[in-house]
């Protein structure tokens, strides 16, 4: 942080490194790998452990804000049809910024101004302090679900239509929505903190 970079958590339950209780006490950071292409990352969580997902809605209901990054952890550039390998192209970031040069890249990053994505692409998302639209680039052949998510993870509302709008109520503690396509594919945007926690 101090070279001028942005702190990031990965993989939290890789080996089962992190618990959400240890990332909730943590500080200093403020990006969190909720998924990483990596086969062997236990991104879902299982046997009692939250996925990543999960542990990020815990740092977040706790009131503090951390955005969540998707990458791929690439390890193997040449077994792209290997299921088992780490392969370029499982996870990635969109980021809003006015140019592709390094200080714009680091301050949308800063700002929380990107979404992260295993495939699903947006063409527009708004949030402001009274809505939240997203609007869903669709490809031919997918169906998508858009979920508004809130405090301790809820699910505030649902929508199968884009764009989708949440209204913002105010006792939220925050709002993000998760993008999930019929074929498996996801993104995430990222929180807007309202109201206590």
């Amino acid at each position: 942080v101090k070279a001028g970079g942005v702190a990031q958590v990965n993989h939290p339950n890789f080996l089962w490194s992190l618990t959400a209780s240890e990332l909730v006490k943590l500080r200093n950071y403020s990006l969190l790998e909720i998924h990483n292409g990596h086969p062997l990352v236990n991104n879902q969580g299982g046997g009692g452990v939250p996925s990543a997902e999960e542990m990020w809605d815990s740092v977040l209901t706790s009131g503090t804000l951390v955005f969540g990054i998707a990458d791929d952890d690439v390890h193997s550039f040449k077994r792209f049809d290997d299921p088992t390998a780490a392969r370029p192209g499982q996870g990635w970031i969109y980021v809003r910024a006015p140019s592709l040069d390094l200080a714009a890249i680091l301050s949308a990053l800063k700002k929380g101004d990107f979404y992260a994505s295993t495939g699903v692409e947006l063409t527009d998302y708004q949030a402001g302090p009274k809505q939240i639209v997203v609007t869903v680039k669709q490809q031919q052949w997918s169906k998508y679900r858009i979920q508004f998510i809130g405090r301790g993870g809820r699910i505030l509302s649902e929508s199968d239509t884009t764009p989708a709008t949440y209204s913002i109520k105010g006792d939220e503690g925050y709002v993000r929505a998760r993008i999930l396509e019929s074929n498996g594919k996801k993104a995430w945007t990222q929180p807007v903190m309202v109201g206590s926690n």
